[in-house]
């Protein structure tokens, strides 16, 4: 007899619980236009848990500048998988390798860089082979800057990302970045000289827009280009971007980040 791991047994009591509480309306929750059944609803709160944890993977193998094993655990083998910045797209295994991993510096001593998830909103598609998440981030990045001299900055983005399930695992399939300031600690991100991620006509001092400090975009030629996201600056006005996760059956159905 097949054994459940512990972990999978106590998410689902809680699970359990959780639609036990939960208001009648949400018994009607629908999946491809039919009503869910009690199973279906545990299983996509398993879901989004395991989609959560697979967000907070990436930030930790980030930290650690681990990105060849996040890019061998976390992400889709498949071969369209794509990272997206205000400018820049990178799409396919070999172009994440050479932006993602043979991009970093290889002298990483006093590299700092982190960037916390809140504000998650998680939406799994209604066959529960693909699920798109958004996030709020701020944190810093700080320490290696290649040949520059060492940097600390903060960071405020937000995160898009398309998830797809590989062998009854959630694997990133697409993210994107929507990079409002990268600022040194002692300087002001309502001023656009200061801010990497300001659009280059308000950079005033060239800046320019540069989404991720410490890496060497010089070296890497994205495999498109084009203006995605609009860096913050005085003049921007807000808008509700990345564009929410929406209800859907399959991928084919919606959109992609």
């Amino acid at each position: 007899m097949k054994k459940t791991p512990l972990r999978s047994l106590a998410g689902a009591t809680i699970v359990l619980a959780a639609l036990a509480c939960a208001p009648a309306a949400q018994a009607k929750t629908m999946a491809c236009g039919k009503p869910m059944t009690e199973a279906q609803k545990v299983q996509r709160l398993l879901d989004i848990h395991e989609i959560k944890n697979v967000a907070s993977l990436h930030e930790y193998y980030h930290t650690a500048l681990m990105h060849s094993e996040e890019l061998r655990d976390v992400w889709s083998k498949r071969d369209d998988i794509v990272w997206t910045n205000n400018t820049d797209k990178y799409i396919g295994q070999a172009s994440m390798k050479r932006f993602y991993v043979d991009g970093m510096p290889k002298d990483r001593a006093g590299a700092m860089w982190y960037h916390m998830l809140t504000t998650p909103v998680i939406e799994v598609a209604g066959d529960g082979k693909t699920a798109k998440g958004i996030w709020m981030s701020f944190g810093n990045v700080s320490g290696a800057m290649f040949n520059q001299p060492a940097a600390a900055q903060w960071t405020q983005e937000k995160y898009g990302i398309d998830f797809v399930k590989e062998g009854g695992r959630w694997k990133i399939w697409h993210l994107r970045t929507y990079v409002d300031f990268y600022t040194a600690i002692d300087k002001n991100w309502l001023d656009p000289k200061h801010n990497l991620a300001a659009p280059q006509e308000q950079a005033a001092a060239g800046a320019g827009v540069k989404a991720e400090p410490g890496v060497s975009f010089e070296g890497m030629t994205p495999d498109e280009r084009g203006n995605y996201y609009e860096g913050y600056h005085l003049k921007r006005q807000p808008k509700l971007e990345p564009r929410l996760p929406e209800p859907y059956c399959t991928f084919k159905d919606t959109f992609s980040y």
